[in-house]
C-alpha cells in the first residue's frame, strides 16, 4: 500500500513512487553488460497488470499523483464508486488544475482531496485505459482509499 500525502512529500517524490510500479525489464547489451529499462504498452513483455498498484491510500488532506506510460498513443482515467446504485457510472472529479470533469484530459491525475469533491472514508474504483504506441489495448483498475488525517497530541 502507497500512502501519499501533499504534507510530506513533494510531487517529484509522489511521482516516483507511483513510476516504481511499472514494468521493469532487462536488456542484454553485450555479454557483460545488462541495462535496466521500462517496459511500455505494445514492448514485449508488456504486463497491463502493473499499469497500477492494486490500491493507493491518501489522506483527506493530501494529494493522489498518477501518471498514464509515456509512449501510450492514448488514455482514458475513470473514477467510479463501487459502493453507488450504478457502480459503472463516472463521477465528476475536480482536479489540482481546477477542472471539473470524470474525464482526465492530461497524463498526469493529480487531485487535491480538500477540493475534489471526494468524500473522506471512502473507497472508489480508478480505471486507466491506454493505447499503446502500436495500437494495442490495455487498462488496469485500483482502489483508491481516502482515510481521515488524524493528529494525536
Amino acid at each position: 500500500m502507497l500512502v501519499l500525502s501533499a504534507c510530506n512529500n513533494n510531487v517529484d517524490d509522489m511521482l516516483e513512487d507511483y513510476n516504481g510500479g511499472f514494468n521493469v525489464g532487462h536488456l542484454t547489451v553485450t555479454d557483460s553488460d545488462t541495462k535496466e529499462y521500462t517496459l511500455e504498452p505494445d514492448d514485449s513483455g508488456y504486463d497491463q497488470k502493473k499499469l497500477l498498484f492494486d490500491d493507493y491510500t491518501v489522506f483527506n488532506i493530501g494529494t493522489l499523483n498518477l501518471a498514464a506510460p509515456e509512449s501510450c498513443r492514448s488514455f482514458k482515467w475513470t473514477l467510479t464508486d463501487p459502493s453507488a446504485e450504478n457502480p459503472d457510472e463516472a463521477i465528476t472529479v475536480k482536479f489540482f488544475d481546477g477542472t471539473r470533469t470524470s474525464e482526465r484530459v492530461t497524463k498526469d491525475y493529480v487531485v487535491y482531496m480538500p477540493e475534489s469533491g471526494l468524500e473522506s472514508e471512502h473507497t472508489y474504483k480508478l480505471t486507466l485505459s491506454v493505447t499503446g504506441k502500436s495500437g494495442g489495448k490495455y487498462s488496469d483498475s485500483c482502489l483508491i482509499f481516502i482515510v481521515k488525517y488524524y493528529v494525536n497530541y
